[in-house]
């Protein structure tokens, strides 16, 4: 039974590889789209602040299922990716907002235990004067106050006056993210939308 898969199998090879070139010789090469479009998509809408995550209060359950969904915005992120592109939205031109964000691996820990929210990153935002999906203005300015190292090698792309602002970089396998905004200008809407890759 093995002589007879090995003949059929050198038998077929030829067969197999002449499918895998053009009449003139040439070698077909799979093409695949290594960076495929994807859409903006709004992950969550903040309009009260939210005072930093206490020490005691930064189990899975307490930050994913208890803060109050006005002070969060919250976003999974699929499996299949780790990079992340963050815009924001705020209410008028100059408008100040500082948020804070949070990262955790997942729900559960490999032997079951509760996960653990850590911060990535705590950002300054400005408002600008681009009209943004909301009927608000985009953020323009982006600056970044702290960062633990999670969210490494995360720039600040077009951060400028009037334009949009982005925050991007690898979430290195962080799946569970929440945003809350520690600063948040009176009376303002706060967006965040998400492009991942």
């Amino acid at each position: 039974m093995k002589r007879f898969l090995i003949v059929v199998l050198i038998l077929t090879a030829p067969l197999v590889i002449a499918f895998q070139r053009t009449k003139s010789g040439d070698v077909i090469q799979n093409d695949q789209l290594t960076t495929p479009m994807v859409l903006w998509d709004e992950i969550g809408h903040i309009d009260a602040s939210n005072a930093t995550l206490a020490v005691t209060a930064r189990d899975y359950s307490e930050v994913w299922t208890d803060l109050p969904d006005a002070n969060t915005v919250t976003g999974d992120v699929p499996n299949e990716v780790s990079g992340v592109g963050l815009r924001f939205e705020t209410t008028a031109d100059a408008d100040a907002t500082v948020v804070e964000s949070w990262l955790a691996s997942g729900a559960t820990m490999r032997d079951a235990g509760e996960a653990q929210f850590t911060l990535g990153a705590i950002l300054t935002l400005t408002g600008g004067t681009q009209t943004g999906t909301n009927s608000n203005v985009f953020v323009d300015t982006i600056v970044e106050t702290a960062s633990t190292g999670i969210m490494t090698d995360f720039p600040v792309v077009d951060s400028a006056a009037n334009r949009m602002a982005i925050y991007r970089g690898d979430l290195r396998g962080y799946k569970k993210v929440v945003i809350i905004a520690t600063t948040l200008e009176s009376s303002s809407d706060f967006y965040a939308a998400a492009r991942w890759y």
